[in-house]
């Protein structure tokens, strides 16, 4: 494996994190309403807009891995990336780490309809319910994404590719690309800066999101930093995402 990785510094970081944030900010305020006023589908349109970018995310960071001179190994992506194996320990950290971020967003939930009300941080007129401030989650939901949820089990499906394409693509990309570098930048506040940016950049498509995004934007990168893991930000990421399937399931039997 190559060794001698370069720092990336703020300006490359924010060149790595901007362009796909302006794009995702565009895909969901421009695009999504655009598709929809051709007919297509919110359940076609959002994944196409959100889960389609941090796929090619995931491509860019292999991409980015060969460019820098690495083995067409799983053993070198394995350890570019820190995918190393969790022990227990860990497991239970990651889990830990989640109910804790969990609860930290309950308690911050209220901002995001305060936010919402704003015109600076308003949402667009055209998004799914679980992440619609406007709208409040039913258990369990009826319909999802504008599709009846009741014996339509394929929904399932493209649930489960969308959360493959988040979690591949942000945990490789950010996690896995990035932050090492970062950290050569700048040292044992790496995740600092990648947390900032995180918030502030790529989720400018979820603004009126700013506060309760806070404990998990800066809690994944500063896990990843302190263990030397992706896995564990991967974990808690996941869980959180996978989840939601807990509403998806009951309206579909």
């Amino acid at each position: 494996m190559k060794e001698d990785l370069k720092p990336m510094y703020f300006g490359e970081s924010l060149l790595l994190f901007g362009i796909p944030g302006i794009i995702l900010y565009c895909n969901i305020y421009y695009g999504v309403p655009y598709l929809d006023s051709l007919g297509v589908p919110l359940i076609i349109s959002f994944p196409l807009a959100l889960y389609g970018l941090l796929f090619l995310l995931f491509i860019a960071s292999l991409i980015a891995y060969k460019l820098e001179g690495n083995p067409s190994t799983l053993a070198g992506l394995t350890k570019r990336f820190r995918l190393t194996k969790l022990n227990k320990k860990m497991g239970f950290i990651s889990i830990g780490t989640f109910i804790v971020v969990m609860i930290m967003e309950e308690l911050l939930k209220f901002t995001s309809g305060i936010l919402a009300k704003m015109s600076v941080f308003a949402p667009p007129d055209i998004l799914p319910e679980f992440i619609d401030p406007n709208q409040t989650l039913s258990f369990p939901l009826t319909a999802f994404m504008g599709v009846s949820l009741e014996g339509n089990w394929w929904i399932l499906l493209v649930w489960l590719l969308c959360l493959a394409c988040n979690i591949l693509g942000e945990e490789f990309w950010w996690r896995g690309y990035i932050l090492p570098r970062q950290e050569l930048a700048f040292g044992k506040k790496a995740w600092l800066v990648h947390g900032a940016l995180l918030l502030l950049v790529f989720h400018a498509f979820l603004k009126w999101n700013y506060i309760v995004l806070i404990p998990i934007c800066f809690i994944l990168p500063y896990m990843a930093q302190r263990y030397q893991n992706t896995w564990i930000p991967a974990i808690i990421h996941g869980i959180g995402n996978g989840l939601f399937f807990a509403f998806i399931i009951p309206g579909i039997f």
